[in-house]
C-alpha cells in the first residue's frame, strides 16, 4: 500500500491525543463537580426563578468546560492538521467554525436541558423513562434536520456536474430500489484535503453527499464503489440499527441513573437528579458510561462497515476500483493500514484500511 511516510507519525499523535483528551475531559468534569456550588451561587445572584437559574448554571458549566478544552481542540483541529499538510483553513476561519459549533451546541443544549429538567421536576417517578423516550425522538428529528440545517452552516451544497458520476450513482441506487435524485457535493476542500462520501437524512431529506475533494481526486468508477459502500448501509438499514443500538444503551443509562445514581446523589447531599448542582456529577457518570461501552460501540460499528464493504464489492463487481479508492482514501486521510490491535478494538469505528483492502483483494481472487 503506497502511502506517505507521515501516516504512522500522524496516527500515533492522534491516538495519544485521543487518550489525552479522554483523561483531560474526565479531569475537567471532576473539577466541575468541585466547582458546582460556586456555579450555583453565581447563578442564584442572577435570578431566584428555578428555570432561569438552571439556564444560567448550564451556561457557566458549559462555558467552563468549553474554554478548558479549547487548547486541545485547537491543537488537534488546527495545528496538527497543518503540521501534516491536511488542512486548508486559516486560523480565523477555524475560530469562526469553532464559534459556530459552540453556539449551535449551546443552543441545542439549552433546549434539551430545559426539557430534561421540566420532565424531572414534574414527573419524579417515571422521568427516566420519559427522558429516554424523548431522547429517541430527538435522535430521529436531528437525523432528519442534519442535512437540511446543520451541514449548510459549515459547507455549501452544490450540484455534481459530472454527468457520468451522476448516471453511475442513479443507476446503482435504482437497482436496489433507492431512486435517489438528491446527489450533492459539498466544498469540503475549504477546510481539509481529506475526502468523504455519505448518505444523510431520513425520508425526503435523504441525500447522497460527495466531497469536492473526492470528486477531484477519484475516477467515476472509484466513486461508484465508494457510494456503493454507503448504499450498503441503506440496504442493510444501518441507520435504524444504530438508532436501535443507541436506544438500548441509552435505556440502560437512564435506568441505571434512576435506580443507582439517584440514591447516591441524595446520599451525598443533593436533592437527587432534580438538583441542578448535580449536573456535573451526572455528566461525569455519562462520560464514564460511554467510555466503558466504547469498545462495544466500536465493534458494533466495524461490523456494519464490514458488511457495507461486502455489499459494495458484490453489487459492483469492481474490486480493483474499490481497492484503488481505498488506497487513495488512505493516502488523503493519512490512515494507518495496520494499527495496533488494541487501538483498533477500542477506537476504530471502521476496520483498519489495510484489512479492508485485503478483503477486497481476496474477493477479486475468488471471482477469477
Amino acid at each position: 500500500m503506497e502511502q506517505t511516510p507521515h501516516f504512522k507519525t500522524y496516527q500515533k499523535i492522534r491516538n495519544w491525543l485521543t487518550l489525552g483528551s479522554l483523561i483531560y475531559s474526565f479531569l475537567i468534569l471532576l473539577s466541575a463537580v468541585r466547582l458546582s456550588s460556586a456555579f450555583y451561587e453565581w447563578s442564584s445572584h442572577v435570578s431566584s426563578n428555578r428555570f432561569v437559574l438552571m439556564l444560567v448554571y448550564f451556561f457557566l458549566f458549559s462555558a467552563y468546560s468549553t474554554l478548558c478544552s479549547l487548547p486541545l481542540s485547537f491543537y488537534s483541529g488546527f495545528i496538527l492538521e497543518h503540521q501534516f499538510h491536511l488542512s486548508n483553513q486559516i486560523v480565523l476561519l477555524w475560530i469562526w467554525d469553532w464559534l459556530k459549533k459552540q453556539v449551535l451546541s449551546f443552543t441545542l443544549g439549552c433546549f434539551l436541558i430545559s426539557i430534561f429538567y421540566w420532565i424531572v421536576w414534574n414527573r419524579p417517578l417515571d422521568w427516566w423513562f420519559l427522558t429516554w423516550f424523548g431522547y429517541l425522538i430527538m435522535s430521529f428529528v436531528l437525523g432528519k434536520l442534519f442535512p437540511l440545517l446543520i451541514i449548510p452552516l459549515f459547507y455549501k451544497y452544490g450540484e455534481v456536474s459530472n454527468q457520468e458520476i451522476r448516471n453511475r450513482i442513479e443507476k446503482l441506487a435504482s437497482r436496489f430500489g433507492f431512486p435517489v435524485k438528491n446527489i450533492f457535493s459539498i466544498n469540503l476542500s475549504k477546510t481539509t484535503k481529506k475526502a468523504n462520501a455519505m448518505f444523510v437524512g431520513f425520508g425526503r431529506s435523504r441525500r447522497i453527499v460527495l466531497s469536492d475533494t473526492l470528486i477531484q481526486s477519484f475516477s467515476p468508477s472509484e466513486i461508484e464503489t465508494v457510494v456503493a459502500h454507503e448504499l450498503g448501509h441503506e440496504r442493510h438499514k444501518d441507520i435504524w440499527k444504530h438508532l436501535g443500538f443507541s436506544a438500548v444503551l441509552s435505556f440502560l443509562f437512564f435506568w441505571f441513573t434512576y435506580y443507582f445514581l439517584e440514591p447516591y446523589l441524595s446520599a451525598v447531599g443533593f436533592e437527587g437528579v432534580r438538583d441542578i448542582r448535580a449536573l456535573p456529577t451526572l455528566s461525569l457518570f455519562l462520560f464514564a458510561f460511554q467510555l466503558i461501552l466504547l469498545p462495544l460501540s466500536s465493534t458494533f460499528s466495524r461490523k456494519l462497515e464490514r458488511h457495507a464493504d461486502q455489499f459494495a464489492l458484490e453489487s459492483t463487481q469492481m474490486h480493483s476500483d474499490f481497492v484503488s479508492a481505498l488506497k487513495k482514501l488512505g493516502n488523503l486521510n493519512l490512515a494507518d493500514p495496520k494499527p495496533h490491535p488494541l487501538v483498533e478494538f477500542v477506537l476504530y469505528d471502521h476496520p483498519a484500511i489495510g484489512k479492508r483492502i485485503r478483503m477486497a483483494e481476496e474477493f477479486g481472487l475468488k471471482g477469477r
